[in-house]
Order: structure tokens, then sequence, then C-alpha cells
């Protein structure tokens, strides 16, 4: 299978790089420390160093282009191999079609909402007042009295909007549900938010899993589609934020969520992989910020089960050949692992904290093969759109445990991929979590 050379990312805040210089044309042999591309940057002139060995099948990028980091510059595979089409990076080459048929939300699932917006809309033509069986479910997983609820329907009728806005705390409602998180993580600061992608309308927020950092998101952002500010964090531990300290789950979501009221943003969409699913889902249930949708990959706190050996091996892996290994678990073909972030992911924790206080995050969240947390509660409380989208080949998180998402998640679940959807079908992905954000109007 193809391999791609991706464009590196030299420092936080670089995005793209001039192409300079290409050393290789398509049929060429390379191996693993070869110089392949020099690329441009605003502050620097960098090499760009083979981290697979084949032949050249392919080069992406014309000398003097702008090339975007984390995107592949060369694929490289076996002679005389023919690339289909150009795809995502990792994507696992299924028909995209084929995958989304199996990728259906589970059919009890969709056939309940469909006939539950069906008998909505009838039951307000009637225009007899009252609510909607929408509404009075959505109020039911709230716990929110619907008679105290005024309606904005046919004839005052309670409709699904009503029970948003009343969680939402509008002037003289006081039953809001109160974010539950703990003290925010300490040692150096508000969690930094950056823009990846600049827009209109409500930003939308991508939390990263646990050991990543936000640039892993930047190639995922050009397969979403959306015309919405992007906006990405590092959690406590991770890439920018190494020297903040969380230690439990409470103390994480409290981080994003004093970063949010720190920027004000009161109003989006949140996106959230594994670990950062969870505080995702754990923000959105609180109720005093208005999350418009919430789309969560491979979540975390559905179930008591995760790989204590894959967490124990990340943390203490200082090799490139170890970490290798454990890195592989994430993807159900270790082929669609790139390379260069093996490189990247060890160069990140030289002369940092970052390695010791993931380790002390991470004893906070996990122990063994336990998850110390449930996300459960406040799905039952998330009134809004929700999409889980999980991998059945997840070896972190079994699939399995997806089965605890309330009724009202669409859930979906891809086959032949692992606990990484976002690289391993960026595509399908990147269309699933669009289609929840626009859902939302």
């Amino acid at each position: 299978m193809a391999r791609p050379i991706l464009m590196p990312q030299v420092g936080q805040d670089l995005t793209e790089g001039k192409i300079t210089a290409l050393n290789v044309k398509v049929g060429d042999k390379v191996k693993k420390g070869d110089i392949v591309a020099e690329v441009e940057s605003e502050k620097a002139v960098f090499e760009v160093e083979a981290f697979e060995t084949g032949t050249v099948l392919e080069i992406r990028y014309n000398v003097g282009d702008m090339a975007i980091v984390l995107e592949p510059i060369i694929m490289v595979g076996e002679e005389g191999e023919v690339l289909e089409a150009v795809s995502a990076v990792g994507f696992a080459g299924e028909d995209a079609e084929a995958i989304v048929s199996r990728a259906a939300p589970e059919q009890a699932v969709r056939e309940v909402e469909q006939a539950t917006r069906e008998v909505e809309t009838a039951f307000l033509k009637t225009g007899t007042g009252g609510s909607s069986p929408l509404a009075r479910r959505l109020a039911a997983l709230a716990g929110v009295d619907i008679a105290a609820v005024k309606g904005s329907g046919a004839r005052g009728a309670v409709v699904k909007r009503d029970i948003e806005d009343y969680q939402r705390g509008k002037p003289g409602v006081s039953s809001v549900v109160a974010f539950t998180g703990g003290a925010a993580a300490s040692s150096g600061g508000a969690l930094p938010i950056r823009t990846l992608q600049a827009g209109t309308g409500d930003p939308v927020l991508l939390i990263h899993g646990f050991g990543a950092e936000l640039s892993a998101w930047r190639p995922f952002v050009a397969h979403l589609g959306l015309t919405n500010p992007i906006l990405a964090l590092d959690l406590p531990g991770h890439g920018a934020s190494a020297a903040l300290v969380a230690t439990d789950f409470e103390s994480l979501t409290a981080s994003v969520h004093s970063a949010l009221c720190g920027e004000r943003i009161e109003r989006l969409h949140l996106v959230g992989h594994s670990l950062g699913a969870a505080v995702a889902a754990n923000i959105a249930g609180g109720g005093d910020l208005d999350v418009r949708s919430l789309s969560l990959l491979s979540p975390a706190g559905l179930g008591p089960w995760i790989n204590g050996d894959f967490v124990a091996g990340f943390l203490s892996s200082s090799s490139e050949a170890a970490l290798k290994v454990w890195l592989e678990l994430l993807v159900h073909d270790p082929s669609s692992l790139p390379g260069v972030l093996v490189r990247a992911t060890l160069a990140a924790r030289e002369g940092t904290a970052m390695a010791g206080n993931q380790a002390r995050l991470a004893s906070g969240v996990f122990s063994a093969n336990t998850q110390l947390f449930s996300i459960r509660e406040a799905l039952q409380r998330f009134a809004g759109p929700v999409r889980a989208i999980v991998g059945r080949e997840d070896r972190i998180i079994p699939a399995e445990q997806s089965d605890a998402v309330p009724a009202h998640v669409g859930l979906y679940r891809l086959a032949n991929i692992g606990h990484l959807p976002q690289l391993e079908a960026a595509r399908l992905v990147g269309r699933l979590v669009a289609e929840n954000v626009r859902s939302a109007g």
C-alpha cells in the first residue's frame, strides 16, 4: 500500500511552507533518512526527510508551491504500484459510498428518531397546543419540567427549540444544569486556543485525545468542508500546554471550559477524539454554554475498559522503534500511520515536562485497564444533535462500549477502522461531522 512522506511541522505556529527544492522524481528509489525536498517557512529553510522506504509513485507539489503541514508531499510504495486515486492520509482505500452504507446509524436509533420527527410534525399541524413528543423526550433526558417551559410552536406548543432555549438559561429561568468541573489545570496559565481556519458563523472547537496535540487536526480540517471558524487547543500536558498540569478528569474538563470562558466563546460546536471527546461531552452536558452540536470520535467514558498496556507503553517509550510499536495499535492498518508522527511525538517530549505531566494525567483518569470517569449522564443531559463515530477494530477502547450511548445519539460504526477514524477514514468522518454541525442550523 502507498505511504505518504508528509510536510513536517516545525514549530507550533507553522501551517504551511514553500517547496524550494525536490530531490527526487517519480520512479526514484528512496530509503528512510533520505532528504527528498527542501521547504522554506517565514523563519527558516529546512529539509524534508523520508520516513518511508520504497519507490516514488507520486509528487503532489511542484517547486514554488505552498504545502500544508502534515499533508503528503510525496507518495511512495512498491515498484509498479498504481495509485487508484488521490486520497486522504491513511484512508483505508475502500469505496466511500460502501463505507457510508455500512456506517449508517444503528437502525433502531434511526427509525425511532425519524418516527419521532414525523409525529412531531403531524402533532404541530393539528394546532392543539401542548408539547411535541420530541420536546417531551428531550425534556425527560435533561430533567426539565416541561410544564415550566413556554412554548413557541403552533398555539403555544412546546417544541424542541423551546427545551434547548430553556436549558441555555434565558432570563428568568433558574434550572440550567450547572457546570460541575473541578479546578482548572495549574502552573502555566490558560490553554491557548488557536485558529486553524478563519470563517463565519459559530466556531467549531476540535479537542484532541491523550498523547496527541492540536496540530494533528490540521489535515482533517480540509475534509470538513465547513465555512465556520475552526479552532483547536492543546490539552494540559500536551503540545503548547505541556507545562500545564491536570490530574483528573474534572480538572481536565475545567481547563477547557475556562479557556472558552476566557475567550468569551459561549456558542460553539464541539468535536472531540477519545479523551478529548469525553471532555467535549462533559462540557456539552454542563448546560451553561450554548453547544450547538457534539461530534465524538472514538469517545472515552462510555464504559470501563481501556488498553492500559498501550497507555503505559506510549508513556515509557524513549526510542523511535519502541514508540512505533505502540502507535501502530491506534490504527487498523499499520501502514496508514505516517512515520513522521513517531519522530514528531518523541521530539516534542525533549526538553519539556510533557512526558511527566501526561503520566500524571493518565494516573488520574485511568487505572491499569480501567477508565475512572463516565460521560453517560452528560450525554443524557445534552439535547442537541450528537454523533458518535467509532472504529469496529479499535484496539484502545472497545467498539462494543459505544452500545452505552443514549438512544438520541446517532451511532456510526466503521468497518476496518481503528482508534483514529479521522485519520483512517478522513473523508467520510469529515462528511459525518459536517452534517452534524449543519444540522444544528
